[in-house]
């Protein structure tokens, strides 16, 4: 009987501390190079498919800004804010092209320390390269 009650009771640790961890990677992917170090973020790959997430943090006062750089040769990327649980869609990139840009995040996102770049392939994506700064 000591050892069911043991049983159940890791199990149910288990289950609590696998649920606590925000967003999910999920992804299957060739020569994948990824980089997360403060408030920026990179991934550089040959193929993709799946959901990558890199979490972004800032210290000080911030502009509210994510910078982005990206470009793709085929598929479509999409690229998500996430905060809480909850994720909104900033910018879908599509194969061929690229970009360079500062979007201005909404002002629900101003006292925000921490928050998710996640990046989601609609099916799979050839040589990308995604650069994130958060300010």
């Amino acid at each position: 009987m000591k050892k069911i009650g043991f049983i159940l009771v890791l199990i149910l640790t288990l289950t609590l501390l696998c649920s606590c961890g925000g967003y999910v990677k999920n992804y299957s992917a060739t020569i994948l190079i990824t980089s997360c170090q403060g408030d920026e973020a990179s991934m550089e790959f040959d193929t993709f498919k799946g959901t990558y997430n890199f979490k972004l943090r800032r210290d000080d006062d911030a502009d509210h800004t994510l910078n982005l750089k990206a470009s793709l040769a085929e598929g479509e990327m999409n690229v998500y804010i996430g905060v809480d649980g909850k994720k909104e869609l900033l910018r879908t990139v599509k194969g061929g092209e690229s970009c360079d840009e500062t979007i201005t995040l909404d002002d629900k996102y101003d006292n925000e320390k921490t928050i998710y770049v996640i990046l989601e392939s609609s099916d799979k994506c050839i040589d990308g390269d995604f650069e994130f700064e958060y300010n």
